[in-house]
């Protein structure tokens, strides 16, 4: 953060452009990998990102001292939460496209039901 408060204000004209851009590509290709006839694909972002916020959030516990325990839990489950809120902006791409598969295949099903129900009954008896 202290990195970012000393920052030139032309340098932060050029960051964050750039990563506005990262961000879209990467959700776009959360999306292509959602389109894919694989449903576990689309979990792949999701699950990278999982695992590395899980390791990222779970350091601290690791490197700190026996004596600096106090507050190290509270913090590493704030940071863990904080760092999975990529993984919930890759989810929600995931389960906005089963969704609509889900709802493609309920209406192909009911396609012919609502087909045969329109058609005329034949009769047998001819007319006199």
């Amino acid at each position: 953060m202290q990195v970012l408060q000393n920052m030139d204000p032309d340098k932060m004209i050029i960051i964050f452009p750039t990563a506005l851009i990262a961000m879209y590509l990467i959700i776009k290709v959360q999306k292509f990998l959602c389109e894919r006839p694989n449903p576990y694909a689309g979990l792949a972002l999701p699950a990278i990102c999982f695992v590395v916020s899980t390791i990222l959030a779970v350091r601290p516990l690791f490197i700190a001292d026996a004596g600096e325990f106090d507050g190290l839990v509270t913090f590493c489950l704030r940071m863990w939460l904080t760092f999975n809120i990529s993984t919930l902006v890759f989810l929600f791409p995931y389960y906005r496209h089963r969704r609509y598969m889900r709802a493609v295949a309920k209406a192909q099903l009911q396609e012919p039901s609502q087909e045969e129900s329109q058609e005329e009954p034949q009769n047998d008896l001819k007319p006199e």
